[in-house]
């Protein structure tokens, strides 16, 4: 990177330290905040430091990515674990005592104390109004990204936690040192009004000198479109002692949040500041390489520092081991500890551009630097690796690789106005209709370079508003994979229990059929694939596979590479060649491809009846297999389903495809931090079904 000045240990960092004992640090005096905001120099430094802010690794610079995605069919992380522990939040497993939620809590409201002081200080600046109502503009941008990454925060606090504490006014200045809940209905209808009122005045990211890595202009209508289509979805609310209820934010007024989200996505669109011109591998490829662009489809993406800050590509990416603290290779360690679902790769068109560069089947070991098959229960994300950084970071370096994450895409702006028209319009048959048609058929496009059957074709036969309501969701699902989407767009359209339920299933039954058969089977297929039940007869439980070889086949005669770029991007090193990836072959079939050294690998998801705790128990807060030897709610074998708390054994039939309608909610609202509550002088307490003590 890139961001020259986000790591100034400048003194207005410092001066902007502040909170009260809610947040656990001291006030800065007023002529700190006068020496601050006396110079747009200092001004500038002082900004600085709120997206330093923002990079802690309690908050975007990790954990935010990693420790609280839920598991869905799309992002996936196993725990065998069979007892519940309050900490496993992946998994719908938490209470107020539970890890990281103190600390990623506290870093987020410094963060917004930070935010809250620089809007104070920039706006009572002798510097900032020129004239009658006119203001320096470089003030202007600056209170214009203090405010959009105020929102940010906000705006995943309420996903996260529900409603929260919330003020504009910093404890300096605020009366109530202890800030008073609020509805996230009315915090979000507070971060739109406030946006609206900046996003006018501030500067496009072509203009900025830092481009995306700077919040602009685009930033800020894009994250009002977010903002709004958060609003207009559904939510889990409290309802007395239960773990709550699913209901829309707003209730009938929905489509006018639905409208905001139109009117903003389309101020972007309409900009033509972006386009997806890059192939869908080189947007991710250029962030490992430290190359922000504006222009294309990254909008905003969070600034680290190389080898300074930010886990991206070393806990995604290609997993790479290390002996003794090093690897026998120049790009380090990388644990791919921010998986995907084992199955979700089944789930994508084979013409799909993104399948193969996004799942990542190969792994290399240490000392040897063996590339090898990746014989897991998931597989890893190749948006982000160590192993595309040209040259490598170090064969020392571990989690700190600064490459930047990509907070806000065109891609997701395209994809709202099509979700926002649709929703509004009642498809897309009316005004606006061929534009969301077209923003479809633009990510579609890129997916789908060499396949335009799939793209006009196959929009066109999903124009009711069920249909495209599904097209566009089933295209994030594929688009966005570890980017913390996946989950809030099932809660957004109240899917997330269907899906997580399915996703267990699925599991299950593949589980079973690896070893003989399985009852869920023929149900899984037809719900996934539309009643095409032998969609998964053909997923390989035994993978061939030659290890360690350069990237070179010969076909016809003709040197190719074994991987292109878009799927592999380092061309250099050598790779583990998976005959197999999507099918199932015979040993004979493999024999006569005339290959050396060809290993078989057994996803070994079951072994001898007995299907893996992973994949038991990695949804053990909603619904889970009881283990060998049986526990306090049943038999080995059991399965059991949470329900507000009381555990029962799962007995729907899959044939009538379970859904919504008739499964227990799923409670992914977390529990605010028994320390926050035991600050608040009893003015705080945790609802869902959560203990208060």
């Amino acid at each position: 990177m890139k961001f020259r000045n986000i790591f100034i240990a400048s003194l207005s960092a410092v001066a902007l330290a502040s909170c009260s004992d809610f947040l656990e640090v001291d006030a800065p005096s007023k002529n700190e905040m006068g020496y601050v905001f006396s110079d747009k120099t200092e001004m500038n430094n002082a900004l600085n430091g709120i997206y330093k802010a923002m990079l802690s690794a309690d908050t975007y610079g990790d954990k935010i990515y990693s420790t609280y995605v839920m598991n869905t069919d799309v992002d996936f992380k196993t725990n065998s674990g069979r007892t519940l522990t309050g900490s496993n939040w992946s998994r719908y497993d938490g209470n107020p005592m539970g890890g990281n939620i103190a600390s990623t809590w506290k870093q987020q409201y410094a963060t917004i104390e930070l935010t809250n002081l620089f809007v104070e200080g920039a706006e009572s600046s002798d510097l900032y109004k020129t004239g009658e109502d006119e203001y320096d503009e470089d003030i202007l941008q600056m209170i214009g990204e203090a405010k959009v990454a105020r929102a940010i925060v906000y705006h995943d606090l309420t996903w996260m936690f529900g409603d929260v504490p919330f003020s504009f006014n910093s404890t300096r200045t605020a009366e109530d040192k202890i800030y008073p809940i609020k509805d996230r209905a009315e915090i979000l209808d507070e971060l739109i009004k406030d946006l609206k009122e900046i996003s006018e005045r501030m500067k496009f990211a072509d203009e900025l000198p830092d481009g995306v890595e700077r919040i602009s202009k685009e930033m800020a209508w894009s994250m009002i479109a977010r903002i709004a289509q958060t609003a207009a979805g559904y939510t889990l609310r409290p309802d007395g002692n239960t773990y709550g209820k699913m209901e829309r934010m707003n209730g009938t007024r929905y489509t006018e949040y639905y409208e905001i989200a139109k009117e903003y996505a389309a101020k972007v669109i309409d900009s033509e500041k972006h386009k997806l011109a890059k192939p869908f591998y080189q947007v991710f490829l250029d962030e490992c390489n430290f190359l922000p662009a504006s222009g294309d489809d990254v909008i905003w993406e969070i600034p680290f520092a190389k080898t300074a800050n930010g886990k991206v590509g070393y806990s995604h990416g290609v997993k790479l081991d290390s002996y003794q603290s090093e690897t026998p290779h120049p790009y380090g360690e990388a644990k791919s500890d921010v998986r995907l679902n084992g199955v979700y790769r089944y789930m994508f068109n084979e013409n799909d551009v993104r399948r193969d560069y996004v799942n990542q089947l190969t792994k290399y070991d240490a000392p040897a630097g063996e590339a090898m098959f990746d014989n897991n229960y998931t597989v890893s994300n190749g948006k982000w690796s160590k192993l595309w950084v040209t040259g490598g970071l170090g064969n020392q370096t571990t989690e700190n690789t600064g490459i930047n994450f990509p907070f806000m895409r065109y891609t997701d702006v395209l994809l709202m106005y099509a979700e926002a028209v649709n929703e509004t319009e009642h498809g897309v048959s009316g005004p606006n209709g061929a534009k969301a048609i077209d923003a479809l058929a633009q990510v579609r496009k890129r997916a789908f370079p060499n396949n335009p059957e799939l793209v006009e074709p196959y929009i066109a036969s999903r124009t009711s508003e069920e249909d495209f309501r599904k097209a566009v969701l089933d295209e994030r699902k594929f688009e966005f994979a570890g980017e913390n989407m996946r989950w809030r767009d099932l809660v957004r359209h109240d899917l997330l229990s269907e899906t997580v339920y399915w996703t267990f299933y699925r599991y299950i039954a593949l589980a079973e059929a690896s070893e003989s058969t399985s009852s869920y089977l023929s149900a899984v297929a037809a719900y996934d694939f539309d009643g095409k039940d032998e969609a998964y007869e053909n997923v390989p439980f035994t993978i061939y596979n030659v290890r360690d070889v350069d990237n070179i086949m010969t076909v016809d005669g003709i040197e190719k590479p074994i991987y292109e770029k878009s799927v592999f991007p380092n061309q250099d090193v050598k790779v583990c060649r998976i005959i197999n990836p999507y099918r199932q072959m015979s040993s004979s079939e493999v024999n006569n491809l005339g290959l050396n050294n060809v290993r078989q690998d057994i996803i070994e998801w079951s072994k001898e009846g007995q299907i893996r705790n992973e994949l038991r128990n990695s949804l053990r807060g909603y619904i889970y297999m009881v283990v060998e030897g049986g526990d306090e709610n049943g038999a080995d074998g059991v399965i059991m389903i949470n329900n507000n708390g009381t555990w029962s054994m799962d007995s729907r039939d899959l044939a009538t495809f379970p859904n919504r309608t008739n499964l227990p909610v799923i409670r992914y609202i977390l529990p605010i931090p028994q320390s926050v509550i035991d600050r608040s002088h009893g003015r705080y307490e945790n609802k869902y079904g959560y203990t208060n003590s």
